[in-house]
């Protein structure tokens, strides 16, 4: 059922004489202020309560104009104009045919975090200016970004949104001003079975509840199938399931699932795929381009062409888990895990490359085929790391664990082995093979190039 802050509380017989009492509004014919070409009827007035109230409109035709700083505006009933200008804001069109801009915002000083508009459009024809916001390409580095977006996340039943057409259907037949391309526009989706596209810009997408078709455009987007932040801290419920397909399109994406039985797609650019930990059964599909995976218990992940890399997601001091599956593609693909499974609860791990196999504590992890390269790492305590490997062209190597020992032996093919800080067994085979034991008292057998080794025989 859809929620309308404040508004069911003031009920829609509220009157604009009683809007300054509640929210610090004043009516506007005195200001001069106006929206989209229209005088303003109410001027929400600059505060400084946190968090910021609730300016609520009329049972009216209200044009609402917002302040420079973080606005929550809610036109209740009418055909409602609603400008939100500068600040993070959080417009509500509520019941009727609204036009609603978010205004141009900037960075938050203290960190220079990037917080965008939430719109949230309502029953009814409504019109949504996002805005293309320029200081939201403006972030350094280790920056977050929180880019404007359109939310049904309210809505009572199922949506579909389409940013390439600039449309979107389910609480009426809403539009969209559009983004350019480079700049950064959002969507949340309704708890139900939406339908979610991405067009020209730098989408950000939020599948929340339902099984939900998610595909992004030809920027580089960040898709997920469930809802991982509820905006404004209202309440949303940001753990229902749902069977999702998520699509990264191209560009350079992040498509990551939720709490279903997710598929997802990188399609097309060098794209990041995420599988949730409770997302047992997901599948994960790589494309062109370089990706790199982040696996889960239950979940199956196949790469594609170019070389790409899958985390096997291994928990600290967690023994078994779920089994998962990956198979590499055309290019040389590698298979990071950390150490602390086999070091932290004393678990030794074998990596049998011929059995395709991965096991911890006696039991078998994870299922690895098609992969050419295969790191550990980790501080961890004391354990046995052993790999196995085949008669192909293989690495193996331990970064930063410490304490761990490490029986490697390449077998066939001419292989890289590099051990960690402990006493170590490195084994090259047949093959030209470079053994770097690294620190310990290391013994090394059957290398062509060698270091670090104390023993050679």
């Amino acid at each position: 059922m859809r929620t309308t802050p404040l508004a069911a509380a003031l009920g829609l017989a509220a009157t604009l004489t009683i809007v300054p009492a509640l929210t610090g509004a004043i009516p506007a014919s005195a200001a001069g202020e106006t929206c989209d070409g229209k005088t303003a009827t109410i001027v929400v007035q600059p505060t400084t309560t946190y968090p910021t109230p609730w300016t609520v409109g009329t049972p009216g035709d209200d044009v609402i104009v917002g302040t420079e700083d973080r606005d929550r505006i809610d036109g209740g009933g009418g055909n409602d104009t609603i400008c939100g200008l500068a600040g993070d804001d959080h417009l509500v069109g509520g019941v009727g045919n609204d036009r609603l801009f978010g205004g141009l915002d900037g960075e938050y000083s203290p960190d220079d975090d990037y917080w965008g508009d939430i719109i949230e459009p309502g029953p009814g024809d409504d019109h949504v200016d996002l805005g293309a916001d320029l200081a939201a390409k403006d972030l350094w580095w280790g920056d977050s970004l929180y880019a404007d977006q359109v939310s049904y996340a309210n809505a009572p039943g199922p949506v579909s949104v389409d940013l390439s057409t600039l449309t979107a259907t389910g609480e009426g037949t809403d539009t969209f001003a559009p983004t350019p391309a480079g700049h950064f526009a959002g969507i949340v989706g309704s708890p139900y079975d939406d339908v979610l596209t991405g067009g020209p810009a730098d989408d950000q997408i939020h599948g929340a509840g339902g099984d939900d078709l998610i595909t992004g455009g030809p920027g580089d987007d960040l898709l997920h199938g469930d809802l991982n932040r509820a905006p404004d801290k209202r309440n949303y419920d940001t753990s229902v399931p749902g069977d999702d397909v998520v699509e990264g399109g191209d560009g350079d994406d992040v498509v990551a699932g939720g709490h279903g039985a997710d598929t997802l797609r990188g399609d097309d650019g060098d794209d990041y795929l995420v599988a949730a930990k409770d997302s047992g059964g997901t599948f994960l599909k790589g494309g062109d381009g370089d990706d790199d995976f982040l696996t889960a218990q239950d979940t199956m992940a196949r790469g594609g062409a170019g070389d790409d890399s899958f985390d096997l997601g291994i928990g600290r001091g967690k023994k078994a888990e779920k089994s998962r599956t990956v198979v590499g593609g055309r290019g040389r693909d590698t298979v990071a895990f950390s150490s602390y499974v086999a070091g932290r609860n004393r678990y030794d791990m074998t990596i049998h490359v011929p059995k395709r196999r991965i096991d911890v504590g006696g039991g078998r992890f994870a299922k690895v085929s098609s992969t050419e390269e295969f790191v550990v790492e980790g501080n961890d305590g004391p354990g046995l790391i052993v790999f196995r490997g085949s008669d192909r062209p293989e690495l193996f190597r331990l970064r930063w664990v410490m304490k761990a020992k490490v029986h490697a032996s390449g077998r066939g093919g001419n292989d890289v082995l590099i051990g960690g800080y402990a006493a170590d067994v490195l084994d090259g085979g047949p093959g030209r093979d470079r053994l770097d034991a690294g620190r310990g008292r290391d013994r090394c057998l059957r290398g062509e190039v060698l270091k670090g080794c104390e023993r050679r025989r």
